[in-house]
């Protein structure tokens, strides 16, 4: 089970929805009050985005899909899933979090920007704490250090020796930190001039949702190949 945002003008929320269907065995839909909305530009220094409107929340407590789910992907785009949300999802197996959504400045009309670990505030740190994988990008974590490998360390600071740690560092590869160890692994290959929208998302839905009987390195290696097979598939 995963559960996502998807903003944006409403026939393309539709045909988005259209295209999960036909990927997804089950999917449930759910209103917010209000569409969160960004604009972005693609510059020298990567994407920049702009919260042109903040949305409402999403509930995950009464979904038919959590009383199945062997793995919930929870992947917030502006801070969308509450604390209480998180805590309804204590009976699944296998819970991770795209960290994003929640390190983000959401003030609207203005250029987002990465908020430090501590805006997550101690109840969510102390939910997200128990889960068994969080993701997050290096640009997600900039208000921590530029540094992916001090960004791992001030995460597991934060959040204990409980979850599984991967900090994503786009064509420079993934930093891992899991099973006592921190590992760096690159990129199979590079993929130029390919839109990279989502591919984090898709690296963590992998991650989350690979071969338990194998080490989430090795799932790790795997999801980096799948998501650059997709970016040639958009090149092609």
């Amino acid at each position: 089970m995963t559960v996502i945002s998807v903003a944006g003008p409403e026939p393309e929320v539709q045909a988005a929805l259209e295209e999960m269907r036909t990927l997804a065995a089950a999917l449930e839909t759910a209103d917010a009050h209000a569409t969160a909305s960004f604009s972005h530009a693609d510059t020298a220094k990567g994407r920049r985005l702009r919260l042109e409107r903040r949305g409402g929340r999403l509930r995950i407590a009464g979904s038919a899909l959590l009383a199945s789910a062997a793995t919930v992907l929870v992947a917030p785009v502006a801070g969308e899933v509450s604390i209480e949300e998180l805590a309804a999802l204590e009976a699944v197996p296998f819970r991770a979090a795209i960290l994003q959504g929640w390190l983000r400045s959401l003030e609207e009309g203005a250029e987002v920007r990465p908020l430090p670990i501590h805006s997550l505030g101690s109840e969510r740190v102390a939910v997200l704490g128990r889960f068994d994988l969080l993701v997050a990008s290096r640009e997600d974590l900039l208000a921590e250090s530029p540094d992916p490998r001090e960004q791992l360390r001030s995460l597991r600071r934060a959040v204990g020796n409980g979850p599984a740690l991967v900090v994503t560092d786009g064509a420079d590869g993934l930093w891992l930190d899991a099973e006592a160890s921190t590992r760096h692994l690159p990129v199979p290959r590079s993929v130029a001039a390919a839109s990279t929208v989502g591919a984090g998302d898709i690296l963590a839905a992998f991650l989350a949702t690979g071969d338990s009987a194998t080490t989430l390195e090795h799932r790790a290696a795997d999801a980096m190949r799948i998501v650059a097979e997709i970016l040639e598939e958009r090149r092609a």
